[in-house]
């Protein structure tokens, strides 16, 4: 039984690590999916998928439905949830490719809203360049916390409708610790 229980272990255990062409684990897009859906409860409510994980980054849609508001356009802060969700989705994977545990929190950011949107949209957040995601890892490294800024846009109807510029922070959990 217990060996059984290893096995399993191992079998999921080098899923979740394998390699796919482009430095993907190969199971990555679906492990992140859950990660939102099942541990923030908001991306469930807002139905949110993972349209693309890719070498150039993230696209996360979201239909219209569970984030209308009284004028029959989506609700800001549906919208600036689904920017910070999309942000927080690639350090989060970067994270775990080092297997680092850490809490990882927005700091701050800035929203601009365009044009309202009446139908599905999606959150692009673009990878950060390398010198930026060596720079966060060699932070948490040697400080115990590193911090990550990320861009990202809402797309509907073929155009951008708002913007987000954040800054996510990663803290070690004794470093999370201390902070609160």
């Amino acid at each position: 039984m217990a060996l059984g229980i290893v096995r399993g272990w191992w079998r999921y255990h080098a899923c979740m690590t394998k390699k796919a062409p482009g430095d993907a684990p190969a199971d990555e897009r679906v492990w992140l999916e859950d990660v939102l859906r099942s541990r923030i409860p908001l991306a469930e409510t807002m139905k949110l998928s993972i349209a693309a994980l890719d070498a150039d980054g993230i696209r996360l849609d979201f239909p219209l439905a569970p984030s209308i508001n009284d004028k029959g356009s989506a609700f800001g802060g549906a919208l600036a949830s689904a920017m910070i969700l999309a942000g927080w989705s690639l350090p989060r994977l970067l994270l775990r490719r080092k297997e680092i545990s850490a809490d990882l929190v927005i700091g701050r950011c800035e929203l601009k809203f365009m044009k309202p949107v009446y139908g599905a949209y999606s959150a692009t957040c673009r990878w950060p360049d390398a010198s930026d995601i060596q720079a966060f890892i060699q932070g948490i490294a040697q400080q115990g916390k590193g911090r990550l800024d990320q861009s990202v846009t809402i797309v509907a109807d073929g155009e951008v409708a708002a913007s987000l510029q954040a800054r996510y922070a990663a803290l070690t959990t004794q470093n999370a610790k201390e902070a609160s």
